[in-house]
């Protein structure tokens, strides 16, 4: 008989039947002080009722006694430790006294852990709902019967055919919806609709006997979000009823967008329809791609929980693979946070993984969106924040938890395993073994002209394309009205300056008209040449020997040309030039003089040299074709007047070509250059390093 007597219950505790989960009946404990339920299993159950014996060995002999359970002593104690933490307990005694003065002394936050708590996640309540949505519920219960959802299939069909009727319409008019006016105006449709989602949320609750304490709004990262407490669906103990009210915020924005697809389909052009169209794209993206994801605590979470039938999914599953992980790498032997049939772990096991990888992207990304969308200064500090909270912080202590089983555990061959595989991704961290650079490059000739027109005219004669033509070569001769007319006023005005000159004699009186008659010569001279210069330059000349390529469709004799219109380029064969275009994190490691590599995308190789390294980055690219916008692999963006501006700081690179080739054509590929060893560990330094040292100029 055990003399350690333990606390009693808290006597505002209420007990009501739950689901039958597994088989097993289930019972629902509610926590009035923190609105909160508890889902009790059988013995849970039993062991409770009995609690009044105070007696741990008393209360598992007499469940023994009176039911087909089998509980020890060691799972009342377990149960009691679960009620303490849980404070469902009445504080009994000195040390529970001190326990709980020592729990308000940990969860006390200063002001600076309140602000970052708080910038993460602040909860607002607004209002308490419960009697408007009792004196709506008789106006709009019908949209709970059988009529109104066949109403919604046969909308939903009928909405879909008229939309594909006018596919090309709809989603060309999606694509203006991104633009300023459109990302407003879809800012106001989804407000009303996320109003009409909440309420369907508490009609549905009300409708089957819940109460609905409050409606507020939370800020997430400083993006608003609606919420309903619906907390009293708990109670309800039909898995149908629970569906209905995780699902019925959904089917009421489904709704709202049928009716506006509708009118869309049939009101005719101006502001109703497009009005009609911001709230049917909007609801019907919101609602399929945010509210169905079961990975983030929306409608389609607590839809998967109670499919499954699985309370506190989330935390469950995460316990099951945090233990299964332990089992793998240590095996500790631990019991398993709970009995469950092979396939339920087998998908708690998935969810939680996958949740994992899902939340490391998404936070990180959220991460990096505020540190684009505050000023600098606030943006590193949000940035690391968010960081530190939602991704370090938490693969950190599961870090040190793994470390601590690992030194405690007795050594066996799954700690021998662990073990070595750690020690293989440290030496692939830490070894230097990358001894190469690789970066997108460009082969091309290393002389090369694009040929333009310097006088308007018709085209005579032209080249053919790849005639291969000597220095100074005509490639194309044009005739102009304008200039011949030039040519033939300037040589009679000339003429005629020169005879009048040559007609006066010398006379003192007449050295006024003899100097003007000799200015109008001049002029007339200084005319003809500059038709002259401009007849020359109606001959298009090779200004060094080479092929000529990429001339333009339709560029034949007779063609009328504009001033400066492109006729082709010269590109010289024998010259070859590589260039690629290194990241300044790579740029310490390659030096002149390198051997280095052009790998073609036809899997061809050139052998090449280092040849010059620019010391300062690049600020337009010339080379469009590595350009990420026109399928390249650098990552670029266009800007004024089309310039192709780069997204981070690289430097071009030249090379000289030791292999035997000719290039006629620009063709992209990538350099891989030898560079020294380097390990992945201070790579990743080294561009940790260059990217703090970039962001931090204010």
């Amino acid at each position: 008989m055990s003399d350690l007597a333990l606390p009693p219950l808290r006597e505002d505790l209420a007990l009501s039947p739950g689901p039958v989960m597994a088989g097993q009946p289930t019972w629902t404990l509610y926590d009035p002080a923190r609105h909160r339920f508890i889902r009790l299993g059988w013995q849970d159950f039993e062991i409770l009722s009995r609690w009044g014996l105070r007696a741990p060995d008393a209360i598992a002999a007499a469940v023994r006694a009176e039911t087909t359970l089998a509980p020890d002593e060691a799972e009342i104690l377990r149960l009691a430790a679960f009620c303490r933490d849980a404070e469902l307990l009445r504080p009994w005694g000195p040390p529970d006294s001190e326990r709980m003065a020592a729990a308000l002394r940990r969860g006390a936050q200063g002001p600076a852990t309140w602000l970052v708590h708080n910038y993460l996640f602040l909860r607002l309540r607004l209002l308490d709902p419960d009697r408007l949505l009792a004196a709506l519920l008789p106006l709009l219960g019908w949209v709970f019967s059988r009529a109104w959802f066949a109403t919604l299939l046969a909308g939903s069909a009928v909405a879909l055919f008229l939309v594909s009727r006018e596919w090309d319409s709809y989603t060309h008019s999606l694509v203006e919806l991104f633009s300023l006016d459109g990302l407003l105006w879809m800012g106001v449709a989804l407000s009303a609709t996320k109003v009409i989602h909440e309420l369907g949320h508490g009609l549905a609750a009300r409708h089957l006997g819940c109460r609905v304490p409050a409606m507020g709004i939370a800020f997430l990262v400083l993006w608003p979000v609606l919420w309903t407490d619906t907390t009293d669906a708990w109670r309800l103990v039909r898995r149908r009823d629970r569906l209905l009210i995780d699902a019925a915020g959904m089917m009421a924005e489904i709704a709202v967008a049928i009716l506006a697809t509708l009118a869309w389909a049939v009101l005719p052009e101006g502001p109703g329809r497009n009005a009609a169209f911001v709230l049917s794209s909007s609801t019907w993206i919101l609602t399929l791609l945010v509210n169905l994801n079961p990975l983030m605590r929306f409608d389609g979470y607590y839809l998967l929980s109670d499919l499954l039938d699985v309370a506190n999914l989330q935390d469950r599953a995460f316990r099951l693979a945090r233990w299964r992980l332990r089992e793998a790498l240590f095996r500790p032997r631990a019991p398993a946070p709970e009995r469950l049939a092979p396939g339920m772990a087998a998908i708690l096991l998935g969810y939680a993984y996958a949740t994992w990888i899902y939340r490391f992207f998404l936070f990180t990304g959220i991460a990096v969106l505020v540190y684009h969308l505050a000023f600098k200064a606030l943006g590193i500090v949000l940035m690391a924040i968010e960081l530190w909270y939602f991704v370090t912080r938490p693969i950190l202590g599961e870090v040190i938890a793994l470390a601590r089983i690992g030194f405690t555990t007795r050594f066996n061959r799954h700690t021998a395993a662990t073990l070595l595989l750690l020690a293989g991704l440290v030496a692939l961290a830490v070894v230097p073994w990358r001894g190469r650079v690789d970066a997108p490059a460009l082969l091309r000739a290393g002389r090369q002209a694009t040929l333009y027109t310097a006088e308007p005219g018709r085209l005579l004669t032209a080249a053919p394309p790849g005639t291969r033509l000597a220095a100074g070569a005509a490639l194309y001769t044009l005739e102009s009205v304008e200039i011949n007319h030039a040519l033939r006023a300037g040589a009679a005005q000339l003429a005629a300056a020169q005879a009048d000159l040559a007609s006066r004699s010398f006379d003192a009186e007449r050295r006024r008209a003899q100097q003007a008659a000799a200015a109008r010569a001049s002029e007339s001279a200084a005319s003809l040449a500059h038709a002259e210069a401009r007849a020359a330059d109606l001959i298009v000349r090779a200004p060094f020997a080479g092929v000529l390529l990429d001339v333009p469709r339709g560029l034949a004799p007779g063609a009328d040309l504009r001033r400066l219109e492109p006729l082709g380029v010269l590109v010289d064969p024998a010259t070859i030039l590589v260039e690629a275009y290194v990241g300044e994190a790579d740029l310490d490691r390659v030096r002149p003089g390198a051997a280095a590599s052009f790998l073609r995308p036809d899997g061809g190789r050139l052998d090449l040299v280092v040849s010059d390294i620019a010391q300062s980055s690049t600020r337009a690219l010339e080379a469009a074709e590595l350009a990420s916008p026109h399928g390249g692999a650098l990552p670029a963006r266009r800007a004024a007047q089309g310039m192709l501006v780069p997204e981070q700081a690289v430097y071009r690179v030249q090379f000289i070509v030791l292999s035997s080739t000719q290039a006629l054509q620009r063709e992209p590929g990538h350099v891989v250059i030898d560079a020294p060893a380097e390990s992945l560990a201070r790579g990743t330094w080294r561009r940790l390093v260059a990217l703090l040292r970039r962001e931090s100029a204010f």
